[in-house]
């Protein structure tokens, strides 16, 4: 059975980010639609309808009726639910939609939406009743240009990063057991015994007896020699067992990192409050936004300027953002700070840099990210090139 799965966004460019990113997770164009305010979709340069985003403009008659139809049909006609999210829609906003066939992919889609900042609509809801929202009212007018920036200008992202620690498994090579036959030399000793014939001649001179005569005729002795050989035989005997397996152990290691989240302060009278607040509602990647300000070191934030400049210089015409070199640029700035590295050039430190930098984050290439590392390790340490 199809299932559909929603996500709404502060803005038509975030939804769009959210349609490519179902795409690229293998979703096909014809099954993700967005639905955004036309006001919105003007400042984007679209005027129009692709195959996977219907757009209407706002000063088409029906405009919020086609919209209300849309979540109807999706929630059915009596469902509070299709007139929250057409009142998101009139507000400015943007819903994408994705029609999952497979019930093993509806996580996916989810992840996709929150991975590219879909917003919670029930506390969405909650912070418009609190100005006066009473329910979805079909005759109401889609908010003008001048509303839209107003509506969004009472929205602070609030911003908390986590910790994620993981374990992956390293190949510590074979052990190969091999057996093979050795000779060793033994040396034994036996007595061997050997019986031969002695002839013995004596000279006697008396008298021939009766005996004597009686011997007198041809006749014969026989003495049989003997002697003892060595014989030597081998009988195997099992003296000792090798069992070859593996043993499986386990250790647990603290992990130590620091996590970034937004501080709002609010001015009362001249008084002044500060109150950390998580994250609310289904939230993308944190890295890039602007908690990177925030940082309470002299290697982030105070810095933040000219590691941008750098990245224009250097790594701008090459395609993609800030964002994926800023944390090259922190981590710089924080081996230039390190107590450990105090008066030591880059070439010194390179290598254990090179390590700690694979342990933090596995997988990313050093290469790629050096030189932003290092731009930020002499920034701090006044050692620029």
């Amino acid at each position: 059975m199809d299932q559909t799965v929603i996500g709404v966004f502060d803005t038509y460019d975030h939804a769009e980010r959210a349609k490519q990113q179902l795409i690229a997770r293998g979703f096909s164009a014809n099954d993700v639609q967005v639905r955004a305010h036309s006001a919105d979709l003007g400042t984007t340069g679209t005027t129009g309808t692709t195959t996977s985003t219907t757009a209407t403009r706002d000063d088409d008659v029906g405009f919020m009726d086609g919209v209300r139809n849309f979540f109807a049909d999706l929630f059915g006609p009596d469902q509070d639910d299709a007139g929250h999210y057409s009142e998101a829609v009139r507000r400015g906003g943007a819903v994408v939609a994705v029609t999952v066939s497979d019930e093993t992919r509806v996580d996916s889609a989810r992840e996709a939406l929150a991975a590219t900042g879909a917003v919670d609509i029930e506390k969405r809801v909650a912070e418009w009743r609190a100005t006066g929202y009473e329910g979805y009212r079909s005759d109401a007018a889609p908010y003008t240009r001048d509303e839209i920036q107003q509506e969004r200008s009472r929205v602070i992202p609030v911003v908390q990063e986590e910790l994620e620690v993981g374990k992956r498994q390293v190949d510590l090579g074979a052990v190969r057991v091999v057996s093979r036959m050795v000779e060793t030399p033994v040396k034994e000793s036996v007595t061997l015994r050997e019986e031969h014939a002695s002839i013995e001649r004596r000279p006697v001179d008396r008298p021939a007896s009766e005996a004597d005569l009686n011997a007198l005729r041809d006749q014969s002795i026989e003495v049989r020699e003997t002697a003892e050989k060595a014989v030597v035989s081998k009988t195997a005997r099992v003296v000792e067992e090798v069992v070859v397996g593996k043993t499986a152990s386990e250790h647990t290691e603290q992990i130590s990192d620091t996590v970034r989240n937004t501080v709002v302060d609010v001015q009362n009278n001249g008084r002044s409050t500060t109150g950390a607040t998580t994250a609310s509602g289904a939230t993308g990647s944190m890295m890039g936004t602007t908690a990177d300000n925030m940082a309470a070191t002299n290697t982030s934030a105070d810095y933040d300027d000219d590691f941008r400049s750098d990245w224009n210089t250097r790594y701008a015409s090459m395609g993609g953002s800030y964002d994926d070199y800023a944390p090259a640029y922190r981590y710089g700035s924080t081996l230039g700070s390190d107590t450990r590295y105090k008066g030591r050039s880059w070439d010194e430190i390179e290598t254990s840099a090179r390590s700690d930098w694979q342990t933090k984050y596995p997988g990313s290439d050093w290469e790629r990210f050096k030189a932003a590392a290092r731009h930020g390790w002499e920034r701090v340490t006044g050692q620029r090139r």
